[in-house]
């Protein structure tokens, strides 16, 4: 499990940076307006799968809160994630300011399917084998709506994790703050 830095003193902190939270912000956008078939599609897409790349980057080399590395979904993560559950047991928000376990395994999943998503409808465009194929436009729009049912999940589960640490997780993602409690 991931701890907040040291030099994390006082009531809230700065978890995600601008980065993150306009890519998030821009996917949600994105996705909406090209599930909804409004504007050019096509360079939504290219747009999306351009921002997808730049996360994964700033994954890698941006600051500790927003790295792979902090909220990971190893199996030692997970497992004791569902032993918490299991147990009943709240874990102090002071001790994991990033994804829970869970909550990682979602966003990859999610970021996964747009990857797919992406890259069916890349196919479909430049490739002339795929051009016009039935069975990859079902794959794309297949890939569509799977997002679009993750995403009530997606957002049900930061407002119950969020109520059970007592902390806003929809609005972090628009200032980027988090609410730490003390140690006890």
């Amino acid at each position: 499990m991931a701890s907040i830095p040291s030099h994390s003193k006082g009531r809230q902190i700065k978890v995600w940076d601008p980065l993150v939270r306009v890519f998030h912000w821009a996917l949600v956008l994105g996705f909406a307006l090209n599930y909804a078939e409004i504007g050019p599609h096509r360079y939504i897409g290219y747009t999306l799968m351009g921002l997808i790349g730049l996360r994964v980057v700033w994954g890698l080399v941006g600051p500790w809160p927003v790295r792979w590395s902090s909220f990971w979904p190893t199996a030692t993560r997970l497992g004791a994630a569902l032993k918490r559950q299991a147990a009943a047991q709240e874990e102090c928000s002071s001790q994991r300011i990033t994804h829970t376990p869970l909550g990682a395994v979602m966003m990859l999943l999610m970021l996964a399917l747009l990857v797919g998503l992406g890259t069916t409808g890349i196919l479909m465009v430049h490739s002339e084998r795929f051009h016009d194929v039935h069975w990859m436009e079902e794959l794309h729009e297949g890939l569509a709506t799977a997002v679009l049912c993750l995403v009530p999940l997606h957002v049900g589960g930061a407002i119950l994790e969020g109520r059970r640490l007592g902390d806003n997780l929809i609005a972090a993602m628009v200032h980027g703050r988090r609410r730490v409690r003390p140690r006890v």
